[in-house]
């Protein structure tokens, strides 16, 4: 698989109209993240990949080619659901066993993947006695079992400790190196805004923003802070920020805090050369994915009541 195409997706159920014209697309080695609020019309976009809800318009494209999701297809594709169910009677070896016949893989394949998401340990104890995190990890397992060309996560860091995220990160990046695909549904951004390269942004069933972190922070244009290590007397250099305008400088100890336009750093910085004896050290605060994440929901929602209103 060298591209996937969600092409012009549109899906209603009856007067709710879960997706609206939504495109996106996927290349090798590349992690893609999808998040919205609840109804926003992710769950539905899973769907239509797993084969469970076939869309009202547009279509799946392949490298180019218009197809519907047959066996071949769902071969190529590995899922882990948000919500994990497994027989409670089986060990986890056992359950790794049935998705293997399941899905013609060889049996030394199961051991592989117990050892790669950190199950080996507990291969032979019941899943009953497997927590929250354990079964997700399990969950994880099946989901790339076959080493499938599109890794489909929903919700994946949900109930993980520290270890099963560091296996979480792993995986995203094993996929990533070996030229494969990852589309991940979740709520959790900034934990994984780092481990995704683009960004996809629904709201009502629709596509609202989709680029890098880096890309759609830029285009929000929202205000970062900067934090100015200072020592001695630092009041000719706190009276310098206040004069340029802008946002707000405050004195915290050591710290002198200012909350800027990205358009002004550079001006930020020429007032801290023109003080170098007195600051000492700098750090640079951008907006964070959920705080870039509102401003384009918010966007959307006051676009929405102005086409209602007029």
């Amino acid at each position: 698989m060298k591209e996937l195409v969600l092409d012009h997706l549109s899906v209603s159920f009856g007067d709710v109209h879960a997706l609206r014209d939504v495109t996106l697309n996927a290349v090798p080695g590349e992690a893609l993240m999808l998040i919205g609020p609840n109804g926003a019309g992710k769950s539905t976009l899973i769907r239509i990949l797993l084969g469970l809800v076939r869309p009202d318009e547009g279509s799946i494209i392949v490298d180019g080619k218009r197809v519907s999701v047959d066996r071949t297809f769902k071969e190529n594709l590995g899922y882990l659901p948000e919500a994990i169910a497994f027989s409670d009677n089986l060990t986890g070896r056992q359950v790794l066993r049935f998705f293997a016949r399941a899905r013609a893989v060889d049996r030394r394949r199961v051991d592989a993947v117990l050892e790669r998401v950190g199950l080996a340990a507990a291969a032979k104890r019941k899943v009953r006695g497997y927590s929250r995190g354990m079964r997700q990890r399990l969950g994880l397992g099946i989901s790339i079992l076959s080493e499938p060309d599109l890794l489909v996560l929903d919700e994946p860091t949900g109930g993980l400790d520290q270890e099963g995220i560091a296996v979480l990160f792993s995986v995203l990046d094993e996929w990533r190196e070996a030229g494969r695909m990852v589309l991940i549904a979740t709520h959790d951004l900034t934990l994984l805004e780092r481990r995704v390269d683009r960004v996809c942004i629904l709201e009502s069933g629709r596509r609202v923003a989709f680029d890098t972190p880096a890309a759609l922070r830029e285009a929000a244009g929202l205000p970062v802070r900067v934090t100015f290590t200072v020592t001695g007397d630092a009041s000719a250099f706190v009276a310098a920020l206040e004069a340029r305008g802008g946002g707000t400088v405050e004195r915290i100890g050591e710290h002198v805090e200012v909350e800027a336009s990205p358009d002004e750093l550079m001006a930020l910085m020429d007032i801290r050369t023109e003080h170098s004896s007195t600051v000492t050290g700098l750090r640079v605060i951008e907006p964070g994915m959920d705080e870039v994440y509102e401003h384009y929901l918010d966007a959307a929602q006051s676009q929405d009541a102005g086409a209602a209103g007029a």
